[in-house]
């Protein structure tokens, strides 16, 4: 299935957690984003990002499945709460947004097709299509804090 299609039917239903949510985009406007993207290909147990990496870009699954380690506690061995990223999720939004180091270690559990669209191409999707480059922050923003929430809720659980 085309990126594009895949992430235009995910944008439209609701309860897609990982997934961004924009039901109004159509096809034309996901082929422009993903234009600035680059694929990327993982092998069964490759790891795509290292907790501590200097990556300021946002993935999209396209295919296969990922496993994300958040870290808990300052050590890099400290393990933390596993998540997992499968067709139509979006992540890596955290480091889009602050230029910080990646919080999380990401690995393909099988293999795995990716588009990358790092802050240049996120640049220029914006400065071509500015008002559908707004809804894309506003969308990304709704992902960070329904896991912020998710996260909140999981430390309270545990206590």
């Amino acid at each position: 299935m085309e990126a594009a299609t895949l992430f235009h039917g995910q944008g439209r239903r609701e309860g897609a957690a990982d997934s961004l949510r924009l039901p109004g985009w159509p096809l034309e406007a996901w082929q422009a984003l993903f234009a600035h993207a680059s694929p990327v290909h993982l092998g069964s147990g490759e790891v795509l990002i290292r907790r501590g990496d200097q990556d300021r870009a946002l993935y999209f699954v396209v295919s296969g499945e990922l496993e994300v380690r958040a870290h808990a506690g300052g050590g890099s061995d400290a393990l933390g709460q596993l998540f997992r990223e499968s067709p139509g999720s979006v992540f890596g939004e955290i480091s889009l947004f602050d230029g910080k180091a990646r919080t999380a270690t990401v690995w393909a559990t099988k293999p795995t097709e990716l588009l990358k669209l790092d802050l240049p191409g996120l640049q220029a999707f914006n400065a071509q299509h500015p008002d559908r480059g707004n809804e894309l922050l506003f969308a990304l923003g709704e992902v960070l804090a329904m896991r912020l929430r998710r996260s909140e809720e999981s430390a309270a659980r545990r206590r």
